[in-house]
């Protein structure tokens, strides 16, 4: 089995919720706004995703301190936002350099960043909402978005210079951590992923980046789900996953409480192993007790002989895994209880 597996890219995604302004009957009062990658997207392409990319070395500059500085935020303030006490991926510990900023900041200002590039929204704070105490996520958006917007989109160390252009900081203080993720071995291109969650008290208005972006929408977490189960659109294995999660909060206010307080707890990576069955594909996850020493022993599909569902059976106690029979049929199990308090994702099919 080959050991050459390629160089894996730290990226930031961000799982950015707001209240439903439409008082209707759904399963939940918030929205999700997730946007749709275009056909010459260079990773999964077409796929519906929450905003986020590759971090910028200018995520990590010094300079950024400077300007939290000039709004009498010290960098010992900035170190570890989420008052992380339990264990976490490497992506929150490795520095470029001893110059670089603290990976919990750096990697929320990529996810900030990046949610700016292509969908136009500022995540900021100014000097009247910096000692907010609400919990909720603020956002600005009277300047010229589209040029601003091109501007960071070709060049990421603009993003600093918007923010001192219009005197606010990226509000890295109600983004929390919620999970991290690995590509399979056995893609060509892979990322470890750390998303956070925001909630937002309204939903703000979009303005797509149409290089990377086909379209975006603010649709509740089993609206999106269900919509993948009809063939739809499609959600990659992290996106169907967390949004799951999602339907175990009827309510944003609980939702977000729930992700501050559990964050503390650290997380553990989600580093799928991918198995071929007979009539689909299964990815074991961490803790399942099928799940290999390395996870990295080969680049290729581990092909089994046995049908999705045979390979369920023949497992012992410990089951983490998702279970693809095709793109759009997927289930999600998990039958313990996570060290991180993460809570498990629930099966849209049966709500």
């Amino acid at each position: 089995m080959s050991k050459l597996l390629p160089k894996i890219r730290s990226s930031s995604s961000l799982i950015l919720l707001a209240k439903n302004q439409v008082e209707k009957a759904t399963s939940c009062d918030y929205n999700a706004l997730l946007l749709t990658r275009t056909k010459k997207s260079t990773f999964m392409p077409e796929s519906s995703v929450f905003p986020g990319g590759v971090c910028d070395a200018s995520d990590s500059s010094p300079a950024w301190l400077e300007h939290f500085q000039r709004n009498e935020i010290s960098a010992a303030k900035l170190q570890n936002l989420g008052h992380v006490k339990g264990p976490r991926p490497d992506i929150f510990h490795t520095k470029a350099d001893k110059e670089s900023l603290d990976p919990s900041l750096a990697l929320r200002l990529t996810a900030i960043r990046e949610t700016f590039e292509e969908l136009g929204i500022l995540l900021c704070r100014d000097s009247k909402s910096l000692t907010s105490t609400s919990g909720y996520g603020a956002f600005y958006d009277q300047f010229d978005r589209a040029h601003w917007q091109h501007s960071v989109h070709n060049n990421a160390s603009r993003f600093l210079e918007l923010c001192k252009h219009l005197d606010v900081l990226p509000d890295v203080w109600s983004l929390h951590e919620w999970s991290v993720w690995l590509t399979p071995s056995t893609f060509k291109k892979r990322f470890e992923t750390a998303f956070f969650m925001t909630a937002l008290e309204q939903e703000p208005s979009v303005h797509i980046e149409p290089n990377e972006v086909k379209d975006c929408a603010w649709r509740s977490p089993l609206d999106y789900l269900q919509a993948s189960l009809r063939k739809e659109l499609w959600l990659p294995p992290p996106q169907f996953y967390e949004l799951s999660r999602c339907l175990k909060f009827s309510s944003l206010d609980n939702l977000r409480q729930f992700a501050a307080e559990r964050e503390v707890k650290g997380i553990q990576l989600i580093h799928p192993v991918v198995h071929k069955c007979k009539n689909g594909v299964v990815h074991l996850l961490p803790g399942d007790d099928a799940y290999p020493a390395d996870p990295d022993a080969s680049n290729e599909k581990i092909e089994i002989d046995l049908s999705v569902e045979q390979f369920r059976a023949k497992a012992n106690a410990k089951l983490h895994r998702s279970e693809h029979w095709n793109q759009h049929q997927s289930q999600l199990i998990i039958n313990f209880e996570r060290d991180d308090g993460q809570v498990h994702p629930l099966d849209p099919t049966k709500l």
